[in-house]
């Protein structure tokens, strides 16, 4: 596969996989990973052609297909399981008529469309009711929709099934449900499956057989044991060791029976050592109330980890504090300082004091704004003066987050996606800031870029910086935060130092969040005898 200036992006790989196998391919952003799965769509991404290699399909080289027969294979023979199905989905149609539409782009008769859906829909565990046919993409919660897609994906019974990252972003417990129907449905099915992901805690639970790719090469190919036991290539282990590991859950009865105050704060800080004290925050969304009444205190140098599933009002805690949402009662004390809820009411200082970095940085950087004048008027408004003096600025913030002064003329789009966040890190360290909001701004990161971003993280926290780190992430949390929030359904359920919380869990929806996340399990593999 090459790009338009012939450029080589994968090259000679080979791969065989058999009815009922799932073969996951790993490998870091830009690897060649994704590029190779949908190539067995007879699909290449713009600016990039497959030159030569066959792709067989119960033996049918699908390359030599006219773009008739191309058409009827993606989606019938081979279908794909999309890494955002909220990019996916029209969010202008409903979603049984979504589904019609593929049936019927692939010959199905009106008549029997209707019956086909409602099978799918329960295949994946949703309801079949009219009521649900008629619901619109953003009316469903991010783990209904991906078993949507699921569903669409498996509807006509196809040879292959591609996914692509097909659990990025979703909680652990979303996580464990799409995993578990993932499994029931390979065992199933006798389709071939091919799952493309960084998160090797996930392919420790669904892959039997693992490709690593680096740099549009297959480096190592393995059964799940040997890949994870007993890997060959340096890559392959670099990896593996980059895996944050949560500790080791302690019996249920082990664990203190102690009442815990949901109403104090998380961590035992008095008025003199905390930066951040939220008290009685209630927040809500037009009439109704998405956050109950939490308290909680952040001191000065710690990173508090701020975790729960979807739903459980973390993110919209983080922007309320951010002053991006001003529906809220109750009080934010920055510093012993009062902030009022939302940004046009706050002093200029508060607002450099408190930066928050997106999930996203494709949607928090303007696709048309070079990496110098995103980083720049960030710096212009922290007080910079003179374009010279603000170039300069914004070259040591670049190398402050490990990136070459190079990217200085580049835009988002010229990045890879580590690169876009740590961009956006650099833009909210521009502003001098105190405390520094991430939320789940490692999701969408390979193990290793993941690693590189955290290694940055806590460099600034040894530098004084604090932070209030928003994740479902709860291996990055052991390694990241000094104390935890646990949230679910609006409310603190769990809170106190992140070593007790996770080896020592008192409240039991903590205890099925860290049994639901996935491990990995690295056994040595046994020496042969002689």
């Amino acid at each position: 596969m090459h790009d338009l200036a012939g450029r080589e992006i994968v090259s000679d790989a080979s791969l065989r996989v058999e009815e009922g196998e799932v073969l996951a391919i790993i490998g870091e952003s830009g690897s060649g990973k994704t590029s190779v799965a949908l190539g067995l769509l007879g699909f290449a991404r713009p600016g990039m052609i497959i030159s030569k290699g066959k792709i067989l399909i119960d033996g049918k080289d699908i390359l030599r297909s006219t773009p008739r027969e191309l058409r009827n294979h993606r989606g019938n023979r081979v279908s794909l399981v999309p890494q955002n199905p909220t990019t996916s989905f029209s969010p202008r149609m409903r979603i049984g008529r979504q589904m019609a539409e593929l049936l019927l782009a692939h010959g199905y008769a009106a008549d029997v469309t209707l019956a086909m859906i409602r099978t799918a829909l329960v295949s994946v565990g949703l309801p079949d009711s009219d009521a649900f046919l008629r619901r619109y993409p953003f009316e469903l919660s991010g783990g209904q929709l991906q078993r949507v897609a699921i569903g669409m994906a498996f509807i006509t019974n196809p040879r292959v099934i591609v996914m692509d990252e097909p659990t990025t972003g979703l909680d652990v417990s979303t996580q464990q449900t799409i995993l578990a129907l993932i499994r029931d449905l390979v065992r199933t099915s006798k389709a071939s499956f091919v799952y493309v992901t960084h998160d090797l805690a996930v392919v420790n639970v669904v892959a039997d057989r693992i490709a690593v790719m680096l740099h549009g090469k297959i480096v190592e190919t393995g059964t799940r044991r040997e890949i994870f036991s007993g890997p060959k290539h340096d890559y392959t282990r670099m990896l593996l060791d980059t895996i944050p590991e949560l500790p080791d859950i302690r019996p249920a009865s082990a664990a203190t029976s102690e009442h815990h105050q949901f109403g104090e704060p998380a961590a035992a800080s008095s008025a003199q050592t905390s930066l951040l004290e939220v008290q009685d925050l209630h927040i809500k969304y037009g009439a109704v109330e998405v956050v109950h009444g939490i308290s909680f205190a952040t001191r000065r140098g710690e990173c508090m980890g701020l975790v729960g599933g979807s739903g459980s009002g973390k993110t919209t805690t983080g922007r309320c504090i951010a002053g991006l949402h001003t529906q809220a009662r109750g009080r934010v004390l920055f510093d012993g300082t009062p902030l009022a809820f939302g940004l046009a009411r706050r002093r200029r200082e508060d607002l450099s004091a408190l930066q928050i970095v997106f999930q996203n940085p494709d949607r928090s950087l303007n696709p048309r704004e070079s990496v110098l004048n995103a980083i720049g008027r960030a710096a212009a408004l922290a007080g910079g003066r003179g374009r010279v003096s603000i170039k300069a600025e914004v070259t040591r913030l670049l190398d402050r987050v490990r990136l070459p002064q190079r990217v200085l003329s580049l835009y988002p789009a010229d990045l890879s996606g580590g690169e876009r966040q740590r961009v956006a890190i650099a833009r909210a360290l521009a502003m001098k800031p105190r405390l520094l909001i991430c939320d789940e701004i490692t999701s969408a990161l390979d193990v290793s870029v993941q690693a590189a971003v955290i290694d940055l993280l806590m460099d600034l926290k040894r530098d004084g910086l604090s932070m209030l780190f928003i994740t479902h992430n709860l291996p990055l949390v052991a390694e990241m935060a000094e104390s935890i929030i646990i949230m679910k359904n609006g409310a603190i359920t769990e809170s106190g130092a992140t070593e007790r919380v996770l080896t020592a869990p008192r409240d039991s929806y903590t205890r099925m969040l860290l049994e639901a996340a996935p491990r990995v399990d690295r056994q040595p593999m046994p020496i042969p005898a002689l």
